[in-house]
């Protein structure tokens, strides 16, 4: 065989394994840029999962108050749990201890005055008691709205969140993706150039060892 086209041969199965060696790499870069994106991922996912079980807590807590305060303001809900909710907030906030205190003023007084039969006695009785429990009946349903703010704030954060994981999520994927699209490109590319290049040298070949008369008889060219 002329060493031309040996030569060529040479020449073009080093493209070629050239070509498959950068194929191999561009592969290998591909394959990091997915596990790069599965690892962020489930990196975005445990971060979404802590926040969602910080937030948790406080959503529910809000969803309870908003029952309760429905069941108050007789907006729906369950009025025998908002009645019996209102009942521990009274004997837990010192209702019962200024009601006590304010009928024992009351009927000192009126008995003092010798009045603590008539009807001005009663009057002021009524008076104090409608007023004490207007008083913590307002401060009960604050509480309550207190509390369904602070689970709507929680509600809207883990929504904020939810949406930061999706969009991050996609932005790894599509990076990923577009890394992936870039290496069948690339490797395209580089195997088409590679076997080009083999098969251009192999006609250079082919034509170099006709010119210097390759094949069975003397080499024309020098007069042989």
């Amino acid at each position: 065989m002329p060493i031309a086209l040996i030569g060529a041969g040479i020449a073009a199965a080093g493209s070629i394994g050239g070509a498959l060696i950068s194929s191999s790499a561009t592969n290998n870069a591909a394959h990091e840029a997915s596990s790069a994106a599965a690892a962020n991922n489930a990196l975005q996912s445990q971060i979404y999962q802590s926040n969602k079980g910080l937030e948790t807590p406080y959503i529910n807590a809000g969803d309870a108050a908003n029952t309760e305060l429905q069941g108050f303001l007789g907006l729906g809900g369950s009025k025998a749990a908002s009645t019996a909710a209102l009942n521990t907030y009274l004997n837990s906030t010192g209702y019962q201890f200024n009601r006590d205190q304010g009928i024992s003023a009351i009927t000192g007084d009126k008995a003092a005055a010798g009045l603590l039969n008539s009807g001005s006695t009663l009057q002021a009785l009524d008076a104090f008691g409608t007023n004490l429990a207007d008083q913590y009946g307002q401060q009960y349903v604050g509480n309550l709205q207190n509390m369904v703010g602070t689970g709507v704030s929680a509600a809207n954060s883990l929504a904020g969140e939810g949406e930061t994981y999706a969009n991050q999520v996609s932005t790894n994927n599509n990076n990923a993706a577009t890394a992936a699209a870039n290496a069948g490109i690339a490797n395209a590319n580089t195997l088409n150039g590679a076997i080009t290049n083999a098969f251009n040298a192999y006609g250079a070949a082919r034509g170099q060892s006709s010119f210097l008369g390759g094949g069975s008889g003397g080499n024309a060219f020098l007069g042989g």
